[in-house]
């Protein structure tokens, strides 16, 4: 049976609460919300609905008949206009509202509301509409989810997610206690491990970042995996990776450390997709399905794709690179001058993204698509390509050492749980969108990102939970949207 989730920014969020905890009298109060929905199957996967809320309208004068702390009549002739919208703006119905007696569970006039409700827009528009209930009860929130198909069936809700400057889980309860995760639980407490449980998370690129993030994510216990990459192994890669052996090289990555991951009897369920991700239909819809998605590829190609994605699929996007100069001596011995690891942390609401932070460029994009279609460019020197081709981005890469980019890939995990459960204290100088680590000259600091006012990402949040209409990320090239859970 598939299950869903739930995702709110935390602007919204704090509109709903004020208004429902704003009654004069200590009524119940009640807000229409309105929720894209997103259901693209992933393979290996249950299925699970993800509902964005996109916008509120508080049911005040004449959509309330009467109420009490006890109770609420709504005004049942108001919804058509409701009903209409939804259907013209592929929306999904939420109705939210508060028990201020404290009542803890949904009650039987809640049961009677929401089928009256969700009788009415599957009416009007369709048996596949679906109506969202939550209820906000001692300052948490419980939540459920019925289709007009089958009124009386609840479909069970994994977990509501309100994402500001961190990550708040409610709903998540685990019913799997993990022996090895007990001195987890004792540094962040049992609801730690319950809401790691309860998370799907992707990892785009499996090597000296990736293969231990992904290997990170499946020992602290997260529910669901998803490794994409491409590429083989190679041997000149395992002086950094986790999770792979000899016996892997030349074999594909993602399906190589999902058959390590899964040979350790971890509760994580893991799904490997050998694809890239600019080439994905299956590998986009994995990532417009997670909760929180790691960004370890090298390529900004991808890059941009997962920075598009996460305003419009609502979730926090981790990302790590590598940066080094390296030298010689006038003896031809090569020394390293610097070697840098970066993790960048943004939320749909918070942090400059990708392009803002200058780690994804048009020029890095056309480099790339450019030497994919005629390999042989990548023998030339970055002044050559620049004056025959005009294109940037030449020159040697960073040369992937072990402790360096393990190094990056644990400080992006250690940033992951302190979204989950804050517990660092930046100083004023470090920015939690993006962190260096200079493991030469031993400091930390962050750079300022461009000050672009016009930002469609960041800034304008013209993408934030857009109507993608026919295509993934409004993309032809991405391939038509399939709901088909």
């Amino acid at each position: 049976m598939s299950d869903s989730r739930i995702v709110f920014l935390k602007s919204t969020e704090s509109r709903v609460r004020e208004w429902l905890l704003s009654h004069p009298d200590n009524h119940e109060r009640g807000v229409i919300v309105l929720f894209r929905r997103i259901s693209r199957a992933v393979e290996g996967l249950v299925g699970s609905h993800k509902f964005l809320a996109v916008d509120v309208i508080e049911m005040k004068d004449d959509w309330v008949i009467d109420s009490s702390p006890f109770h609420m009549t709504i005004n049942m002739r108001k919804f058509p206009e409701v009903y209409f919208r939804c259907e013209q703006e592929n929306l999904e119905l939420g109705f939210i509202h508060n028990h201020p007696n404290g009542y803890v569970d949904f009650s039987d006039k809640d049961d009677v509301n929401e089928q009256n409700i969700l009788r009415g827009v599957a009416g009007c528009n369709s048996l596949e509409s679906f109506l969202v209930s939550l209820v906000l009860v001692d300052d948490r929130w419980i939540g459920r989810v019925r289709q007009g198909l089958n009124p009386t069936q609840i479909i069970p809700v994994r977990h509501i997610t309100v994402l500001g400057k961190d990550m708040k889980v409610y709903g998540a309860n685990s019913a799997t206690p993990t022996p090895a995760l007990k001195r987890q639980e004792a540094a962040f407490g049992k609801p730690f491990n319950d809401t790691l449980q309860s998370l799907r998370a992707v990892v785009v690129g499996l090597g000296g970042t990736g293969s231990p993030t992904a290997t990170l994510l499946s020992r602290s216990g997260i529910g669901e995996l998803v490794l994409i990459d491409a590429d083989d192994l190679d041997g000149t890669n395992m002086n950094r990776v986790r999770g792979y052996t000899k016996d892997h090289i030349d074999r594909n990555k993602a399906l190589s450390l999902k058959e390590f991951i899964d040979s350790l009897g971890l509760s994580v369920k893991v799904v490997a997709i050998p694809e890239y991700l600019y080439e994905s239909t299956k590998g986009i819809d994995a990532v417009a399905s997670a909760d929180v998605v790691f960004g370890c590829t090298d390529d900004a190609r991808g890059r941009d794709i997962l920075n598009q994605a996460m305003y419009y699929y609502g979730f926090p996007y981790l990302d790590t690179g590598i940066a080094a100069n390296i030298d010689t001596t006038e003896t031809d011995n090569p020394y390293l001058r610097s070697y840098k690891g970066r993790v960048s942390c943004i939320l749909p609401e918070d942090g400059a993204c990708l392009r803002c932070q200058r780690v994804v460029t048009d020029e890095m994009i056309k480099f790339e698509e450019e030497t994919s279609k005629r390999p042989e460019l990548l023998e030339l020197d970055a002044e050559t390509l620049e004056r025959e081709y005009y294109l940037r981005g030449g020159g040697v890469q960073a040369p992937g050492v072990g402790p360096f980019t393990s190094a990056s890939a644990d400080n992006m995990l250690a940033t992951f749980m302190n979204l989950i459960k804050p517990f660092r204290k930046l100083p004023d100088d470090l920015l939690q969108d993006n962190i260096w680590i200079d493991f030469i000259h031993m400091n930390i600091h962050s750079n300022a990102p461009e000050d672009n006012v016009d930002c469609p990402f960041c800034k304008s949040k013209i993408l934030l939970f857009k109507d993608e209409k026919k295509y993934r990320l409004d993309t032809p090239a991405y391939g038509e949207i399939k709901n088909d859970i």
